[in-house]
C-alpha cells in the first residue's frame, strides 16, 4: 500500500477503539461543531451496540431494516450486537432495544479501500414505529446535489481523544463538496460509491463512533458515514458511502 493510500485510510470513522481496539484518529473526536439533538429530532437514528457499548450509528429504513457501514459489521456476530432506537440519550433508558437477526454486508465491500462500505441489518422483530421512532426515506438512485448544499450528520460519537462517549446524540451541518475536487485524482481511493462533505475550515465533521450513521439532505438518507483524513482536518472532507449508487442493492435486499 502506498504512503498516500495509508494516509487516506488512517481514519475509518468507526475506529473500533470504542470496542477496545487502537484508535486511529489523532484529532478531536466528536461531531465537530455539533449541537446536542432534541428528543425526537432524529427519529431514524440508531445506536448499534456491541457487547453493551455504543459501537456505530445507523439509520432505520423500515420496521425491520437498518442501513449502516460495512466496516461496522464485518467480523461481528449478530448475537453480540443490539440496536437502540428512539432516544437521544443512551443513558436515559427510554429507547427501544432490539435483537439483531442478520448482518448483510455488501458483497463488493473492500476493507482496504472502503469501497461499497455499506451493510444492512435485519432486526429479529419489528420496531414499534411512532413518535420518536420513524423510518427515513432513501435518496433516489443517482440522486445528486449542487456543491455547497447543506447536509446534516448525526451520531453518538466520542467527544475527546480518550474516546469518552457522551451518551447524547449530536448533530451538525456540513457542506457537500463537488466532484471538481472530490475525485480520484485529488483524493486517491475515492470511487463513484463515495461522496464528500465537510467544511473547508475543518471545524465541522463526523468522527469516531459516528460511522454508519446518516448524512441527510432534504430529509432523505443521502450518505453513510465511512472514512476520512482525521477528525475535522482543515481543507479535508469526510467520505460517505453514496446511497444513490447502492440504491438498487438496498431495494433488492431490504425491499425498501
Amino acid at each position: 500500500m502506498s504512503s498516500s493510500h495509508k494516509e487516506l485510510t488512517t481514519l475509518l470513522l468507526l475506529l473500533v477503539a470504542i470496542a477496545g481496539h487502537p484508535a486511529r484518529c489523532a484529532e478531536v473526536t466528536r461531531i465537530i461543531g455539533g449541537q446536542f439533538a432534541s428528543p425526537g429530532q432524529f427519529p431514524h437514528q440508531v445506536s448499534l451496540q456491541l457487547r453493551g457499548r455504543h459501537h456505530c450509528g445507523g439509520s432505520l429504513i423500515s420496521d425491520t431494516m437498518i442501513v449502516t457501514a460495512a466496516h461496522c459489521t464485518i467480523g461481528q456476530s449478530p448475537s453480540q450486537m443490539k440496536a437502540v432506537v428512539g432516544t437521544t440519550d443512551l443513558a436515559a433508558g427510554n429507547g427501544q432495544t432490539l435483537d439483531i437477526a442478520q448482518l448483510i454486508i455488501h458483497p463488493q465491500y473492500n476493507p482496504q479501500t472502503q469501497d461499497f462500505d455499506m451493510s444492512l441489518i435485519r432486526l429479529s422483530s419489528p420496531v414499534k414505529l411512532g413518535g420518536a421512532v420513524q423510518t427515513i426515506q432513501l435518496a433516489d438512485a443517482d440522486a445528486n446535489y449542487a456543491a455547497d448544499t447543506l447536509a446534516t450528520i448525526s451520531g453518538f460519537g466520542a467527544i475527546n481523544q480518550n474516546l469518552q462517549l457522551p451518551n447524547r446524540l449530536k448533530f451538525a451541518q456540513v457542506q457537500l463538496w463537488s466532484r471538481d475536487f472530490c475525485n480520484a485524482q485529488n483524493i486517491p481511493g475515492l470511487t463513484d460509491r463515495m461522496v464528500c462533505a465537510g467544511h473547508p475550515s475543518g471545524q465541522v465533521s463526523s468522527c469516531q463512533g459516528d460511522s454508519g450513521g446518516p448524512l441527510t439532505v432534504d430529509g432523505k438518507l443521502f450518505g453513510v458515514v465511512s472514512w476520512g483524513f482525521g477528525c475535522g482536518a482543515k481543507g479535508r472532507p469526510a467520505m460517505y458511502t453514496y446511497v444513490g449508487a447502492l440504491r438498487s442493492w438496498i431495494k433488492q435486499m431490504a425491499n425498501v
